[in-house]
C-alpha cells in the first residue's frame, strides 16, 4: 500500500518528495495513518487533473522559495488552509491563474533575456496549515510578498483556533498596512466577521 511504499522508499534513503494522494476523504480515511510524515503532503484527487500540475508546482515552491526570493527576489503568495479539500482545490485554481497572468506578461518581453527573467519570475505559492507555520513563512519572505490568502479557523498551539485567521491578519497588519489580506471562510458562522475585516483591510490600504 501507499504507506508500505513511501517507508520502504525512506529505508532505502530515497530523499525524493513522495505526495499521498486519494480519490475522495472516504478513500483518505482508509490510506491514513501514522506514517504520515513519510509523505510531502496529502491531497485530494476531486476530479480535477490540474491537481497534478499544481502538486509538481508545489513541490517546486517549497524547495526553491529560499534560493529564489535571495537570488532574485522573486515574490509569494501564502495560502493558509489546513482542509485537504478546500486546499486541493485552492491550489489548482491559485496555479492556474498565476500562470495564466505570468504567460501574458512574458510575451510582452522586450527580448529573450527579459522573457527568461520573466519566466523565473512567477510568484511562489506557500502553504501552511497551522497558524506557526504561517507566521513563519511571512516572518522569512515578508518583504518580497504579494499577499496573503487566509482561512479563519485552523490550528494554533496544536488546537484549532477559532479566531486564528483573524489574529494571523490582524499581527500582519500591524507590521505591514498595505499588504493585500484576504480572508474567507466555508463556515457561515464566520463568513460575516471575515467580510467585515477584510472590508477593514480595504478601508485602511
Amino acid at each position: 500500500n501507499a504507506s508500505y511504499f513511501a517507508r520502504t522508499a525512506r529505508d532505502e534513503g530515497i530523499g525524493i518528495p513522495i505526495v499521498l494522494m486519494a480519490y475522495d476523504r472516504r478513500e483518505l480515511r482508509t490510506l491514513t495513518t501514522d506514517e504520515e510524515s513519510n509523505f510531502e503532503k496529502t491531497f485530494i484527487w476531486q476530479g480535477d487533473f490540474r491537481i497534478l500540475i499544481a502538486i509538481i508546482k508545489y513541490i517546486e515552491d517549497k524547495m526553491n522559495v529560499k534560493h529564489d526570493t535571495e537570488a532574485i527576489g522573486v515574490q509569494s503568495i501564502i495560502l493558509v488552509e489546513d482542509n485537504v479539500s478546500f486546499y486541493s482545490s485552492y491550489l489548482p485554481m491559485i496555479y492556474t491563474e498565476v500562470v495564466s497572468h505570468h504567460q501574458r506578461l512574458i510575451s510582452e518581453g522586450v527580448n529573450m533575456a527579459h522573457k527568461l527573467l520573466r519566466m523565473r519570475a512567477r510568484p511562489r505559492i506557500l502553504l501552511a496549515e497551522t497558524f506557526e507555520e504561517a507566521w513563519e513563512l511571512y516572518s522569512k519572505y515578508n518583504r518580497h510578498l504579494l499577499g496573503v490568502i487566509s482561512d479563519i479557523r485552523f490550528p494554533r498551539d496544536g488546537e484549532p483556533n477559532n479566531r486564528a485567521g483573524i489574529d494571523f491578519a490582524s499581527r500582519i497588519r500591524q507590521q505591514d498596512g498595505n499588504l493585500p489580506i484576504l480572508l474567507q471562510s466555508s463556515d457561515s458562522k464566520y463568513q460575516e466577521e471575515a467580510e467585515a475585516m477584510n472590508a477593514c483591510f480595504l478601508n485602511k490600504r
